[in-house]
């Protein structure tokens, strides 16, 4: 267990498939690039469990994680509809290292303590690279529904640390909005709204550098977390 409804393993196998039914799973987070075999797709079928597949290459000489893909694991990770889950690549010692890293991140472990837990479970091959980009891994491009973050003590959504998801499709689509909102003023306490809701629907098709509005995601999510928080009040 990496922490309250969420496990790590290597790659379950049929012989596995016994003790997952105990943990009475909803979702598996795989970060293999193959395609899922098919034994383990009729298990998550016949267990009505949820495969989230974000497929990387790993670090090995260089950083080849991409920092999206992990913004976007971490983003089903932290919604508790998605717990119980399984991380899991092929042994679970690197990518899977690196993905649990940056959950410890979010719990505000020390350098110390997620690397020394990122050394036992890659043993004796640790590389790195995957230390590197732990360390150098941005958790405010993580996105997060407030609502539904899991029940973990450590996690303090309104410190920033986690970025206020409040539309669907996560940090692809806040870009995607972001330059048809108008930029709250310091003190403003009104609702953020679209400048032209029929230009938010063509969002997808405009250059964004047309468009007044925002510029920086960062920025615009501060400001989402601002309205969200004076909206509840």
């Amino acid at each position: 267990m990496v922490c309250k409804g969420v496990y790590r393993s290597g790659f379950p196998k049929k012989k596995n498939f016994g003790f997952l039914k105990k943990l009475r799973l909803k979702s598996i987070l795989t970060l293999i690039l193959e395609e899922y075999p098919e034994q383990n797709q009729r298990f998550l079928k016949d267990n009505d469990i949820t495969l989230f597949q974000f497929g990387v290459a790993g670090n090995k000489d260089l950083m080849d994680i991409p920092d999206p893909v992990i913004c976007e694991a971490l983003s089903v990770i932290l919604d508790r509809r998605n717990l119980p889950l399984l991380i899991h690549c092929n042994k679970g010692k690197h990518r899977t290292g690196c993905l649990v890293g940056c959950i410890r991140k979010i719990q505000h472990w020390s350098y110390t303590s997620i690397f020394e837990e990122y050394r036992r479970f890659s043993h004796p091959k640790s590389r790195t690279m995957d230390q590197q980009f732990i360390e150098l891994f941005e958790l405010r491009n993580v996105v997060a529904d407030p609502l539904y973050l899991p029940d973990w003590p450590e996690i303090q959504w309104k410190e920033g640390m986690i970025a206020t998801m409040l539309v669907e499709g996560g940090y692809k689509t806040l870009r995607e909005l972001m330059p048809f909102f108008k930029p709250l003023e310091e003190g403003q306490e009104q609702r953020l709204r679209p400048e032209d809701e029929e230009a938010v629907e063509c969002s997808k098709t405009l250059n964004a550098d047309l468009c007044s509005g925002y510029s920086d995601v960062h920025k615009f999510v501060k400001d989402l977390q601002v309205a969200y928080l004076i909206q509840k009040g």
